[in-house]
């Protein structure tokens, strides 16, 4: 840990001793109810306080006017009721030795005028924003001034529920910014025009926030180090308003973003997945720290996700606290495993970006990988060993089973694990082979080094059939085989292949290639950017009214970039119904979903990709020799309880299935069965 000491030295931003330079910044997972903090979100947060954080900043986009619409589940900052949450959520924080503030936030055109009190949305000029699509009214002088006090109001509930301190949001194109940016800003009296007169609401909103809380209390601001916008904020622009901002006395920090984000591509740059590089907008805040000569702290945060480049990012004088926000819902406890010298069992960020996308769409956070993450009331973060040692034997080796070994073993229990492939893995190794997604392999490479630590029985090469299984004695067996591709249900459907069948390299692609995607997950999408890389033509078809429905924002918009940037085709309301063989090649024949009108495309390979389906000989072999007969309480799994089922008083063992192996779901939803399953086993 000796290596990592700069990461531990204590940072002082005005009255504040902040215990080290570990920092969460602003976000908001959506674990609020109708504006209010809940005891989930306040668990959330606790337990980065717990696991050794030095400054958290929650609230992100908090609300602070009527017409803010709680697009993303916001808290509701514009209220007194707040204040006590407030009290709560900070006592929780501090209990723990961290320290915390509170983002306040105007969405300006970036909400919705349809939820919540109806009321329009307002920016300083009428420009539609392609994301929550809305045409906000213009603000006038009495709606700027109203902004202004709410703003005033807001931070006083922050100062009196005992938080550390207030971040005011000028960041992701919401309205400061929107002031900020000639591309958002076309205003000509005096709020509008020169960078001068652009960057006046907001100075005159922190002005009034110093004011009202006065000089002990630590207020900063979160701001672009460059908008990366056609028309927008250039970098030169991004540094004069942080030498202003911060030459005014005004405020005490900048946490510094890249980019912004009123499209899908600027999502996908300002929250990035794997698509973009570790680090890659740590120079802009290196160039902010620059600039402002001391005169505040610096913030950043973006991909930052292993203790050698946070620790660069200190060293090298770029920030002044490291941003490793996505890190700490991936393992909460990353801190204290670091000083403790444990960092093999910090279970690593990989930039999925699941987490983001979900509370982009205005539903809670969750990580890919760690379901403990704010379900930490039923599945603690630290497993706890069991009172009773079992014998668990788990088929297949993909994340549920690895997740299921994992755990079980931390129980106590004695584990055995068949896996019928080379290497552990299931079907995040093809998802890894898909070009800029490879990092998604850290998964399966953490949970395969955890069953080594565990000493998990590893069994590779091995198709486990009921004889095996049956052979070790088991108390439980939790059968993870995971599913089979379904290619769809369409005529001639023996002459298409899998999207496992191209990414595995069993199939070339060569000529042209047509997808049909009945998932609506980056399954096919990958496949797209794989076959498109080695020279294939791409048209897909989707029977869905957009292509990728189940991808999230910041995913999508590196997808969309990479399929575009190879002129892959997309057809929605299109259904592949048939195929059938002509000379050399095929003909596929596509339907409009409601006009009915039918076509032949010329192709030389079609791929099918309807999901899976359950992969459960097995667990057909074994169900009646089971107690339960594979039967699950799914109250008792939903709230991670113990299974108490015993259906067959002759049987010898339990049996459960997860993952895939149950349904065609996702990575989380895998996990998640595994985890509640033998977290109470």
């Amino acid at each position: 840990m000796a290596a990592y000491d700069v990461l531990f030295q204590p940072l002082q931003i005005r009255n504040l001793t902040i215990r080290n330079r570990f920092l969460s910044t602003s976000h908001e997972p959506g674990y609020v109810l109708a504006g209010d903090i809940t005891d989930r979100y306040i668990a959330y947060q606790a337990e980065k306080a717990k696991g050794g954080i030095g400054l958290t900043q929650f609230g992100g986009a908090t609300a602070v006017s009527a017409e803010n619409s709680f697009y993303y589940g916001q808290i509701n900052g514009s209220v007194d009721k707040v204040i006590p949450q407030f009290r709560k959520m900070a006592a929780a924080i501090h209990q723990h030795g961290a320290h915390c503030t509170v983002q306040l936030t105007h969405g300006g055109r970036r909400e919705r005028w349809d939820l919540t009190n109806w009321l329009p949305t307002f920016s300083p000029s009428p420009l539609r924003e392609i994301i929550h699509g809305t045409f906000p009214a213009t603000m006038e002088d009495h709606d700027i001034r109203r902004t202004i006090e709410n703003y005033v109001a807001a931070a006083t509930r922050v100062r009196e529920g005992d938080v550390d301190g207030v971040e005011i949001s000028c960041q992701a194109g919401t309205l400061i910014e929107q002031f900020w940016s000639p591309a958002m800003n076309h205003r000509t009296d005096g709020y509008g025009g020169p960078l001068a007169n652009r960057m006046r609401f907001g100075l005159d909103i922190l002005e009034a926030v110093r004011r009202r809380l006065g000089d002990d209390y630590v207020i900063g601001i979160r701001m672009p180090g460059d908008e990366m916008l056609k028309g927008g904020l250039t970098q030169e622009d991004c540094l004069t308003i942080a030498s202003t901002y911060a030459g005014s006395g005004l405020i005490d920090f900048i946490s510094v973003v890249g980019g912004q984000a009123s499209d899908y591509k600027s999502e996908a740059r300002i929250w990035p997945t794997m698509w973009v590089p570790s680090a890659a907008w740590l120079p802009l805040a290196k160039a902010i720290r620059d600039e402002v000569q001391g005169k505040v702290k610096i913030f950043h945060a973006t991909r930052i996700t292993d203790a050698a480049t946070a620790e660069h990012a200190l060293k090298s004088g770029a920030v002044d606290m490291v941003g490793m926000t996505r890190v700490f819902i991936a393992d909460p406890h990353y801190a204290n495993k670091l000083r403790a010298g444990e960092e093999e069992n910090i279970r690593p960020c990989v930039g999925v970006g699941y987490c983001v996308d979900r509370a982009i769409r205005g539903i809670d956070a969750l990580c890919a990988h760690n379901v403990a993450t704010s379900r930490e009331a039923t599945i603690p973060q630290n497993v706890v060993p069991a009172a009773v040692k079992k014998k668990v034997v788990i088929v297949g080796g993909g994340p549920a089973g690895m997740e299921a070994a994992r755990v079980s073993a931390r129980r106590g229990h004695e584990v055995v694990l068949f896996e019928a492939g080379e290497q552990l893995g299931g079907q995040l190794l093809l998802a890894a082979r898909a070009t800029w997604r490879r990092e998604i392999s850290g998964i399966t490479a953490w949970l395969a080094r955890q069953m080594e630590i565990l000493n998990v029985d590893v069994r590779l090469n091995t198709y486990a059939e009921a004889e095996d299984v049956l052979a070790e004695g088991p108390d439980v067996v939790i059968i993870a085989t995971g599913g089979l591709p379904n290619l769809g249900r369409f005529e001639g459907v023996e002459l298409a292949v899998s999207t496992w069948d191209v990414l595995s390299g069993q199939t070339a692609v060569s000529g042209t290639v047509l997808i049909a995607d009945e998932n609506g997950t980056s399954s096919v999408a990958s496949t797209a950017e794989f076959a498109a890389a080695k020279g294939a033509r791409l048209h897909i078809v989707t029977p869905d009214r957009e292509f990728g429905r189940e991808i999230g924002g910041t995913n999508l918009g590196a997808h969309m970039s990479e399929l575009y940037k190879h002129d892959v085709t997309i057809e929605t309301d299109t259904r592949l119904v048939a195929v059938r063989r002509t000379g050399n090649g095929l003909i596929a024949t596509v339907e409009n979903t409601y006009s009915e009108k039918r076509r032949d495309i010329p192709v030389d390979l079609v791929i099918g990709d309807n999901g899976t389906l359950p992969n459960d000989d097995v667990y057909t072999a074994l169900k009646p020799l089971s107690r339960n007969l594979g039967e699950v309480d799914l109250r008792a799994l939903s709230d991670a309880r113990e299974q108490t089922i015993v259906s067959n008083s002759e049987g010898r063992f339990l049996l459960y299935k997860v993952g895939d192996a149950w349904s065609s779901r996702n990575l989380h939803a895998a996990m998640l069965d595994a985890a509640r399953l033998t977290h109470p086993l």
